[in-house]
């Protein structure tokens, strides 16, 4: 059985990836510094502070250009559910940066309400904009035709 991987198709998953590592993160980081503590490994504080309420809306556009980009719905909307887990991992390898190596921030986590609660922040935040670019990309598409 031969598997073919079309790499155009991950290219947006891929560029989505690299935004939240640089772009997301990175604004986050500027922002707080070395003062970010452990807010950066629980983003649900980070994302609601009125201080840093800007990176809210960077992630939501980059998973909305990630939504739209795709041809078909159901592909963005399945990218924003693999984005959660990969910015929560993308938290811990940030939080490594800064305060150094320590793995029982993973234990601590997934231990805490925090963690389960920035779970569910990211995955609603995810999904509604990647539900919102695929509204968006079907009007598009409906007044294109129209045109």
């Amino acid at each position: 059985m031969k598997i073919k991987i079309e790499l155009s198709r991950q290219g947006n998953f891929i560029l989505a990836i690299l935004f939240t590592h640089f772009i997301f993160f990175g604004y986050i980081c500027n922002i707080y510094g070395k003062a970010i503590g452990e807010r950066l490994l629980f983003l649900h504080q980070v994302l609601f502070t009125p201080s840093s309420f800007l990176s809210t809306i960077i992630l939501f556009l980059i998973v909305f250009y990630m939504g739209y980009r795709e041809n078909f719905f159901e592909y963005g909307i399945r990218n924003s559910i693999w984005l959660t887990p990969i910015i929560i991992v993308q938290s811990w390898i940030w939080m490594w940066f800064i305060n150094g190596f320590d793995i029982t921030i993973i234990g601590e986590f997934f231990t805490r309400y925090e963690g389960y609660l920035t779970i569910f922040t990211l995955l609603c935040l995810n999904l509604f904009s990647a539900i919102l670019a695929a509204i968006t990309t079907g009007e598009y598409k409906k007044y294109y035709k129209q045109i």
